[in-house]
C-alpha cells in the first residue's frame, strides 16, 4: 500500500511549459528535436515530389503503388513513432511520480475535446456563398499546442492513477484562476502583465503567470 506523504500540489497546464506546479517546478514534455523536425519537413516535400512524378506517369493513383514513395512514408512514420514513445514514457513516469509525491492534486477542469473543436463557420451576410473570419487560423496553432502537449491525456492518467493509489484528485474551475493572485485573492484583468508574468496590483506578489494559477 502506498505510504501517504502530506503533500499536495496544484498544476496547471500551458503552452510555454507542459506543467506548471504551484511549488515553482515545471516539468516540460519531449517534443521532436530539431534534427526531426527538420528531416520530417523534408521528407514531407520528398513525398510531395514523388506524389506530382507519379501521378503525372501512371495517372492519379499510381502513387500509390510507387515503392520509393512507401519508403518514404515509413521513415517518416519512423520519426513520429519515436516522437510518440518518448512522450507515451513521459506522462507515464510523470503522472506515476505525481501520485506517488502527493496525497492530493489540484488541476484545472478544463474541457480540452471542445477547446479544440474548430471554429464555426461565419457567413457573410453582405456576400451570399462568401464567409467572415471565425478566428480558425489563430486558433490552429493553440489546438496544435493543446494536443502536442496531450493534456487530456496527462488528465485522464492522473485520474486513473489517483484512484488506484487512494489520492486526492480535484478539478478546479479555471474560471480566473490565471488572473487572481493566489497570496492575497485580488481579482483583476491587469493583474495578468503577460503571458509569463504575474503582478498583483494589490499586494505586490510577482510571480511566473502558470506558477500563480497552479
Amino acid at each position: 500500500p502506498r505510504t501517504p506523504t502530506g503533500q499536495d500540489i496544484g498544476i496547471d497546464r500551458g503552452a510555454v511549459h507542459t506543467l506548471a506546479l504551484s511549488d515553482g517546478s515545471m516539468l516540460d514534455m519531449p517534443q521532436p528535436s530539431t534534427r526531426e523536425r527538420k528531416e520530417y519537413r523534408r521528407l514531407q516535400r520528398k513525398l510531395a515530389r514523388q506524389d506530382r512524378t507519379n501521378e503525372q506517369r501512371g495517372g492519379k493513383h499510381a502513387k500509390y503503388a510507387s515503392h520509393a514513395r512507401q519508403e518514404t512514408l515509413r521513415r517518416m512514420r519512423r520519426i513520429q513513432g519515436k516522437a510518440t514513445r518518448r512522450k507515451n514514457d513521459w506522462v507515464d513516469k510523470t503522472t506515476t511520480r505525481l501520485v506517488e509525491q502527493y496525497d492530493l492534486i489540484a488541476i484545472e477542469q478544463l474541457q480540452t475535446k471542445q477547446m479544440t473543436r474548430r471554429c464555426k463557420p461565419k457567413p457573410d451576410p453582405e456576400h451570399p456563398g462568401r464567409y467572415l473570419h471565425n478566428g480558425q487560423t489563430a486558433k490552429r496553432g493553440l489546438n496544435r499546442m493543446i494536443l502536442a502537449n496531450r493534456w487530456a491525456t496527462i488528465a485522464d492518467k492522473l485520474a486513473y492513477k489517483s484512484r488506484l493509489a487512494h489520492v486526492s484528485l480535484i478539478e478546479v474551475n479555471p474560471a480566473y484562476t490565471s488572473r487572481t493572485c493566489h497570496q492575497c485573492g485580488y481579482e483583476a484583468k491587469e493583474n495578468r502583465e503577460s503571458q509569463a508574468v504575474f503582478h498583483c496590483h494589490q499586494c505586490g506578489y510577482r510571480a511566473n503567470a502558470d506558477t500563480n494559477a497552479a
